[in-house]
């Protein structure tokens, strides 16, 4: 899921508990973007988490026991030495953002080292041959050693119970945040190659302006242009009275409508497909239907009134 469609989402669901609670919207706004602020932080925790259990798993090795299992220590050994998370440990950006968490006095951090020592005490109690074969064959490429990490994380951080226990004791919107920031974890994985330098751009979704003009332009043209929105549905839709329109449709309608009137950067191709992605996952069957059936003849009246102006590559 791009993040773009994240931000999508998460305007929705404010725009939708906005409307709910009657609260005024830009109090709703500031809780929005508070929490894509702990979104943000969310992400540059798991990153340091993966350095963290590397740093516990060259501690095994240099205090190496008879007690411990020979496939225990394959597995240890591959995580230990693992050119994509050494990479990732001499990102400098990750370290100062990291420290800048643990010095803040945000209370959502305070226990964090007690936090990351239960995690590794979770992941050590988990028992070796539970564990796939593929763990303990040793990494001889550079694409082997990336599997192995992905696969790792897969299996043991995303599925990990006290992980998610730990996140909803620490976060409002915990594990929904926790799904987005695994994406953003694995995708930025998947990115670093052999060659990528130490210091390569992580996400940056909190802090970069572009992003949080999206959402908050988003959020708050949805809410200022929403009779403007409603008139154009409710014509289209032959006058069918707008209040028997699930909320959540109404909602998406507007924000797609939203994005082709005012985001000349957004062709209407795009828009249209993340706001059906997006009801497939909020919505019943028969919304899709009529959603994408009430978008695809609004899109043609506004093209025919000559009211949609794109930049770039044409309309769709």
């Amino acid at each position: 899921m791009s993040i773009r469609r994240n931000f999508r989402i998460k305007s929705l669901q404010f725009l939708y508990a906005q409307h709910l609670s009657k609260i005024d919207s830009n109090k709703v706004e500031k809780d929005m973007l508070n929490n894509i602020e702990e979104l943000h932080y969310l992400y540059i925790f798991l990153l340091y988490l993966i350095l963290k259990i590397r740093e516990n798993a060259l501690k095994t090795i240099k205090n190496f026991h008879k007690k411990h299992h020979i496939n225990e220590m394959k597995l240890i050994h591959n995580f230990a030495y693992n050119s994509v998370i050494k990479i990732l440990s001499n990102n400098k950006y990750l370290i100062k953002e990291y420290n800048s968490i643990k010095n803040s006095k945000k209370t959502l951090w305070k226990k964090k080292d007690e936090y990351i020592f239960l995690f590794l005490k979770e992941i050590q109690n988990k028992s070796i041959f539970q564990i796939e074969n593929f763990f303990y064959k040793p990494c001889n490429t550079f694409e082997e050693e990336k599997k192995f990490i992905i696969q790792y994380y897969k299996n043991f951080i995303i599925s990990n119970k006290k992980l998610i226990e730990i996140i909803d004791d620490l976060y409002i919107n915990g594990q929904e945040n926790l799904y987005i920031a695994h994406n953003m974890v694995y995708k930025t994985l998947h990115f670093i190659k052999h060659s990528t330098s130490k210091n390569f751009r992580l996400y940056n979704i909190y802090k970069n302006d572009e992003n949080i003009k999206f959402i908050t332009d988003l959020y708050r043209n949805t809410i200022f242009h929403k009779k403007e929105f409603n008139n154009l549905i409710n014509d289209i839709s032959n006058n069918w009275d707008i209040n028997r329109i699930a909320i959540l449709d109404l909602i998406i309608l507007q924000m797609a409508i939203c994005e082709f009137l005012y985001f000349p950067n957004i062709p209407p191709k795009v828009t249209m497909n993340e706001y059906i992605e997006i009801t497939k996952i909020f919505c019943m069957e028969k919304s899709k239907i009529f959603i994408n059936g009430i978008l695809d003849q609004i899109f043609k009246l506004l093209h025919k009134k000559n009211k949609i102006f794109k930049i770039g590559k044409g309309l769709m």
